[in-house]
C-alpha cells in the first residue's frame, strides 16, 4: 500500500513528465484500438455474412488438373503437352442427372437442389428468329445449307454446338432458339427474382411439374412473328427437320437487360430464348431418343441426329458448415476425384471482402509500426527520467528500503499512468472506430473502382457504360462490403489491456535494470 501512495504522490510531484508519457500512450492505444477493431470488424463481417449467407455449388469436371496429368504421363512431357495425343474421350463423362440426384444424400436439413437443360431447335413455317429478314429462295438455300449437321472431318459451313456425353463429344448443330427447361421455380429466381431482370407482362408462367410443353417467350419475339398467349409454336430438330414438337405460349416476358451491340442480332440474341419446365424438355428428350433419326454427310456416313440436353445442376445449402460437409461426402458416394466442388457465391463473397481485408492488413502494419515507435519513445523517456531521479533512488536504498521495492515503485508509477491513458484512448478509439473504418474502406473502394475505370478509359470505353461493364478485365464486377456496423468489442479491450501490460514492461525495463545496478552511497557522494 505504501508504494502505491509513494507512486501516487511522485505522479502528481512530476506532472509534466507523466502527461508526456501519457499523451504518448494514449496516442499510441486510440491507434492499436483502431487498428485493432479494422481486423475484428473485418473477422465479425466475414463470420456474420457466412453464417447468415445462403450458398449455391456446383459440381464440375476438373479439366486443367486432368490434362497436367496427361501431361505428367506422356513420355514426352518435357517437350511439353502433346496436343497430337490429346483425345476428348480422355476427359471422361459428364454427370447425368441420375449421378446428379445420388449425390443430394450428402445434403442436410434446410439444403435443397435445382437444375436446368437446354437444347436449340429450328424454327418452322413462318416462324422466324428475332431480327430474322423474311427469306428468299437464295437465303432459304443458304439457311439451310447453314443447318447441316457438323462434319469434323470437312469442318461443316453449320455452326457448332456440342455437350459431353458419356466418352467423347456429340456434335449437334446450332438451333434457331435455345430451349431452356427448369426443374422449379427456384432455379429461376436469378432471372424472375428481386434482383432478375426478367418479368411475366402478359399470360402466365408454366407448371414447374407439368409436361404439358407450356412456354414462355420474350415479347420481342412475340412482337415480331405477331404471336400471343394461347399460340402455338412448332420447332424441329436441327439435325433432322422432320422431327418436330409443338410448344403452347402460356406467357410472354420482358427482359429489362435484353439488348444488342450496334444493333447487330445474331441467333444467340436474347430474345430467341425460349422457357419449358424441365419434364416438357425431358418429354422432348425421350421422344427423340425412341426416334432414333439418323443423318448422312456427303461422303454417306451416318450420324445421330437424337437431341442431347446440356444440363446445369446446382445445390443450395443452408450455410457454409453444410457445403463443406457436402464438399466431403460426396466423394464417399462415389464422385471420382477428377471432379471439383465449388461455389460462386463464395468466390463472389471472397471477392466483396477484397478492400476490407487489404484495409485489415494494412491496419495491422500499421498497428505494429506505432508499437514499436511508441515503445522506443516510452524506454527513452523513462531512462532520462531514471536519471533525474537517481538521487531519490540512492536516498530510498541507503534508508533501507529494497532495490526490488524501489523498482515496483517506478512499475507502479508507470503502470498507473499506462492504464489511465489506455482506458481513456479505448474510449476515443472505439468512439471512432466505426466511421475511421467505414471512410478508409469508402477510399479503399474507390482506389479498386478507379483503378478497373481506368482499365476501361485505356481500352476507349466510357467508365460505367454498358460496353465497360460487359468487360472487366478479369474482375468480376462486385458488390463490395462498404461498411461495418461495429468494432471494438471485449476482444479488442482485452487485447488493449495486454498491450498496456505490454508498453509497461518494456517501458520500465531498461529503468528496472538500471536500478537494480545502482550503489546507494555511490550516487550520494558523487550528487553534485
Amino acid at each position: 500500500m505504501y508504494i502505491i501512495r509513494n507512486a501516487i504522490k511522485s505522479i502528481t510531484r512530476n506532472k509534466l513528465r507523466n502527461i508526456l508519457i501519457g499523451i504518448i500512450v494514449l496516442v499510441i492505444a486510440v491507434s492499436a484500438c483502431v487498428a485493432l477493431s479494422i481486423r475484428q470488424a473485418a473477422e465479425t463481417t466475414k463470420t456474420d455474412t457466412l453464417n447468415s449467407m445462403s450458398v449455391t455449388g456446383q459440381i464440375s469436371f476438373d479439366r486443367t488438373k486432368a490434362m497436367q496429368e496427361m501431361s505428367e504421363n506422356n513420355e514426352n512431357s518435357a517437350n511439353g503437352f502433346d496436343r497430337g495425343k490429346f483425345n476428348f474421350e480422355t476427359l471422361g463423362a459428364s454427370l447425368t442427372l441420375d449421378d446428379y440426384m445420388t449425390y443430394t444424400e450428402a445434403l442436410q436439413d434446410g439444403d435443397s437442389y435445382y437444375y436446368s437443360g437446354s437444347v436449340s431447335l429450328n424454327a418452322t413455317g413462318d416462324l422466324l428468329t428475332y431480327g430474322t429478314e423474311e427469306s428468299s429462295d437464295e437465303s432459304s438455300s443458304e439457311s439451310s445449307e447453314t443447318n447441316q449437321p457438323f462434319n469434323p472431318a470437312e469442318g461443316g459451313k453449320g455452326a457448332m454446338g456440342g455437350s459431353m456425353m458419356g466418352k467423347g463429344m456429340t456434335m449437334t448443330a446450332q438451333g434457331d432458339f435455345s430451349i431452356t427447361g427448369y426443374s422449379s421455380y427456384d432455379a429461376m429466381l436469378s432471372m424472375f427474382g428481386s434482383d432478375g431482370s426478367y418479368s411475366i407482362s402478359d399470360g402466365e408462367i408454366f407448371d414447374e411439374e407439368s409436361d404439358d410443353m407450356s412456354c414462355i417467350i420474350s415479347d420481342e419475339l412475340a412482337l415480331y412473328n405477331n404471336l400471343s398467349t394461347g399460340d402455338k409454336l412448332t420447332l424441329c430438330n436441327p439435325d433432322y427437320e422432320d422431327e418436330t414438337y409443338t410448344l403452347t405460349i402460356s406467357g410472354i416476358y420482358t427482359n429489362s437487360d435484353s439488348s444488342t451491340e450496334e444493333g447487330k442480332i445474331s441467333m444467340s440474341d436474347p430474345a430467341n430464348k425460349i422457357f419449358i419446365s424441365y419434364s416438357s424438355l425431358s418429354s422432348i428428350i425421350e421422344a427423340s431418343e425412341k426416334a432414333d433419326n439418323k443423318t448422312e454427310d456427303d461422303s454417306g456416313e451416318e450420324s445421330s441426329a437424337v437431341l442431347t440436353d446440356v444440363l446445369s445442376f446446382t445445390y443450395t445449402f443452408a450455410d457454409v458448415d453444410n457445403y463443406n460437409s457436402f464438399a466431403e461426402k460426396v466423394y464417399d458416394l462415389g464422385l471420382s476425384e477428377d471432379y471439383t466442388v465449388s461455389s460462386n457465391d463464395l468466390s463472389a463473397f471472397e471477392t466483396s471482402l477484397a478492400p476490407l481485408e487489404t484495409l485489415s492488413t494494412t491496419a495491422m502494419w500499421f498497428f505494429i509500426i506505432v508499437l514499436i515507435v511508441g515503445g522506443i519513445i516510452l524506454v527513452t523517456l523513462n531512462i532520462f527520467n531514471l536519471r533525474e531521479r537517481k538521487y531519490e533512488v540512492g536516498v530510498l536504498t541507503a534508508i533501507g528500503m529494497k532495490k526490488a521495492k524501489v523498482a515496483l515503485q517506478f512499475l507502479t508509477e508507470i503502470f498507473i499512468v499506462t492504464f489511465i491513458a489506455i482506458i481513456i484512448g479505448t474510449a476515443i478509439g472505439a468512439s471512432v472506430s466505426v466511421p475511421v473504418t467505414n471512410a478508409l474502406l469508402e477510399n479503399q473502394i474507390t482506389s479498386s473502382q478507379q483503378s478497373q475505370d481506368t482499365l476501361h478509359e485505356k481500352f476507349g470505353m466510357e467508365p460505367g457504360s454498358a460496353k465497360a461493364d460487359r468487360f472487366n478485365f478479369g474482375v468480376k464486377t462486385t458488390n463490395y462490403v462498404d461498411s461495418v456496423s461495429s468494432a471494438t468489442n471485449i476482444y479488442v479491450i482485452i487485447q488493449l489491456v495486454l498491450i498496456g501490460l505490454f508498453l509497461t514492461v518494456i517501458a520500465s525495463l531498461a529503468a528496472l535494470i538500471s536500478i537494480m545496478r545502482y550503489e546507494p552511497l555511490k550516487i550520494l557522494s558523487n550528487r553534485t
